[in-house]
């Protein structure tokens, strides 16, 4: 039973210090962390933990299914939602609402992600071609009727990318339940879009009355935590329920390549957001340093692809809590790191928060 709840936990706290995380970057970039937590965590709890590249896979594939909605804005909503003064023109009702729609279409195409990674059902290369095809098309019908056609707009003057991801969510659901019969892949869809739509509305509300009464917290961090805690703790349902766990993939040399040039990809990103923000925002660094330490991490591919050789040859897999530790703990010193210049009392509890949510996830780790 401890070890039941354990895995459950290990999962929603991973991705919400994820997400939390995330905040720190913001964007598609930012959101493959959460993805990556979610997904590695995933295999932890409910695959063979030995398997080391099975978790690197599940977690690069979440990384980028989670990333898919990153470019959709919510800052807006979350003022409505809150009845923050100057954004009052849309009812706090209508910002939580906005913001279970774009906190699920983010979630749903996460819960997709997982279900081809659980489902019994195969797919060829013509399969997922014609799902990309017709996810695409309802993506711009999504937007032309939406936006183009009704003159519908989400948060005015920002982007409504929300409408083309409806879209694709509405053509993803019928290809998936109608032409694929598929219902793993639809039920994990669902069940994303609940836990992440219903975490990012309530972690609104808590945001909301938290800074009514004046409590000394970062409670717009909380609310990212909030987000990505029920959002993993949905798609934890799913594996929880399912007696032989995850489906390992048949995971070749190329496989392997690209889950570590993955990994290379998303901690370059979020390093790069790192410098671009002491550059361009605080002028802590000058544009020199910045380009020079721009190319440095660029060259350093050269000797990771080196010293990746002979892991890919020689690795078999053991150890991946270790290796799943160690990945977690870097991404906390790069969050942590982010905003070191200007450190203050409020910083500090949400610097805190990161390390209490890694120990409270290396506890878990030992539990299951």
């Amino acid at each position: 039973m401890i070890g039941d709840i354990a895995r459950i936990l290990l999962v929603a706290n991973a991705t919400s210090l994820g997400w939390g995380l995330r905040g720190e970057w913001g964007h598609w970039w930012g959101a493959t962390v959460p993805g990556a937590l979610c997904g590695m965590s995933l295999w932890l709890a409910y695959g063979r933990s030995g398997y080391g590249w099975q978790m690197m896979a599940y977690g690069a594939l979440l990384a980028v299914s989670l990333s898919v909605g990153g470019i959709m804005s919510y800052g807006l909503l979350v003022g409505y939602a809150t009845a923050e003064k100057g954004r009052g023109e849309r009812s706090p009702t209508y910002g939580c609402l906005a913001l279970f729609l774009t906190g699920g279409l983010w979630g749903f195409f996460a819960g997709v992600g997982l279900g081809l990674l659980t489902t019994g059902t195969e797919y060829k290369a013509g399969d997922l071609a014609m799902w990309a095809v017709l996810a695409s098309a309802g993506a711009l019908m999504g937007y032309a009727i939406l936006v183009r056609g009704l003159d519908l707009h989400l948060t005015p003057p920002r982007s409504d990318a929300w409408a083309a991801f409806l879209g694709a969510a509405v053509s993803t659901t019928i290809f998936f339940a109608l032409w694929s019969k598929d219902l793993v892949v639809v039920a994990n869809s669902a069940l994303g879009w609940i836990g992440f739509g219903s975490g990012f509305s309530l972690g609104a509300v808590i945001h909301r009355e938290g800074d009514r009464r004046g409590l000394g917290f970062s409670t717009w961090k909380f609310m990212e935590h909030n987000v990505g805690f029920f959002g993993g703790l949905a798609l934890a349902v799913p594996a929880a329920l399912h007696n032989g766990g995850p489906q390992s993939l048949d995971i070749g040399s190329s496989w392997k390549w690209a889950i570590l040039l993955f990994q290379w990809f998303m901690f370059y990103m979020v390093i790069t957001n790192n410098l671009d923000h002491w550059t361009a925002d605080t002028k802590w660094l000058s544009r020199r340093i910045y380009a020079a330490l721009q190319m440095g991490l660029i060259l350093s591919l050269i000797p990771f692809i080196y010293l990746a050789r002979p892991f890919v040859r020689e690795w078999s897999g053991g150890g991946s809590s270790l290796v799943f530790v160690s990945l977690v703990f870097l991404l906390n010193i790069i969050g942590t790191a982010k905003f070191i210049h200007g450190w203050g009392d409020l910083r500090s509890r949400v610097v805190a928060t990161f390390w209490i949510q890694f120990a409270l996830v290396c506890l878990l780790l030992l539990l299951v």
